[in-house]
């Protein structure tokens, strides 16, 4: 149920000071304030009702036997809203990696175990937005930027991907995997919806592959290069893909790409602040435009 009218002044409040950040997200910034313990800090335009609801549905996904943190209650970091989460010692994904050549390997094949693993759980209809018809609903933001035939492989496109109830965390990268000792969680729910995997693969692609071509900057908040980045995406396809063959990985990287543009260009159109918003929206302009004209 959503609390309305929540008073900030009554909360408890916590304090960041001094605290490492070890998660990023769309919608705030994750700092470990203990060693069982995280804070996740909204950014300032976030509403409690959408604070409330993340709440709700990580404790949901723990209940599904999704690995993620305990949500505890909501608190007041200065003058923001936070969540308490309780979790194992826990480190950033960046950090693991760095701290010896042989994690690399080892945390892209957990991250696709994880990833799947996820994806093996079923909600059923309504419990979940459906990434499908949040999908459809974006592509009126795109058509403006293409011609009639493209519009319409576009939409024909998204039309053929399959319906079902699979769960997607929908927003997967490093920033939101934690290493908590031998095991990888997630945080972050408030993407959680349902929908076919190459929508999961479609957010791997535009964290590791097309933000960062667009700014490298991108990949440098994950706490890697560009170079690593690439390396990252293409490892979890093969991973994913079961080591598939050179057309299918293709294949599936187009379609992934096409979908993660689409997001892009919706995402922009709703925060036209941001001042990389034209180059990135004219970038994936560009990059619907060529794949869609390599399809027959």
């Amino acid at each position: 149920m959503i609390v309305r009218n929540w008073d900030m002044k009554k909360l408890r409040e916590i304090s960041i000071e001094g605290c490492p950040e070890i998660g990023r997200g769309a919608h705030g910034i994750v700092y470990q304030t203990a060693p069982d313990m995280l804070v996740k800090v909204y950014n300032e335009n976030a509403s409690i009702d959408s604070i409330q609801k993340e709440r709700e549905l990580a404790r949901w996904a723990f209940v599904k036997g999704i690995p993620t943190a305990i949500p505890f209650d909501i608190v007041r970091v200065n003058d923001r809203y936070g969540i308490v989460f309780e979790l194992l010692e826990s480190k950033s994904s960046a950090d693991y990696i760095r701290e010896s050549p042989e994690h690399f390997e080892s945390f892209l094949r957990k991250s696709v175990d994880l990833m799947k693993q996820i994806h093996a759980v079923t909600a059923e209809p309504g419990d979940l937005p459906d990434m499908k018809q949040q999908t459809l609903s974006w592509l009126p933001k795109v058509h403006k930027f293409l011609p009639d035939n493209l519009c319409s492989k576009l939409d024909a496109f998204v039309n053929t991907i399959k319906d079902t109830q699979t769960i997607i965390h929908a927003d997967f990268h490093m920033k939101n995997v934690l290493i908590c000792g031998d095991e990888l969680m997630l945080i972050d729910m408030d993407t959680l919806s349902t929908g076919d995997p190459i929508f999961e693969l479609a957010t791997v692609f535009v964290s590791y592959r097309e933000f960062p071509s667009i700014e490298p900057k991108a990949a440098y908040m994950l706490g890697i290069d560009v170079e690593t980045a690439a390396k990252i995406c293409d490892r979890i396809f093969e991973l994913y893909l079961d080591e598939a063959d050179e057309e299918t990985l293709r294949e599936t990287k187009d379609n992934a790409q096409l979908l993660g543009c689409i997001r892009i260009i919706d995402f922009m159109d709703r925060h036209s602040e941001l001042p990389d918003r034209e180059r990135c929206v004219d970038r994936c302009v560009q990059d619907i435009t060529e794949l869609l004209q390599k399809r027959a």
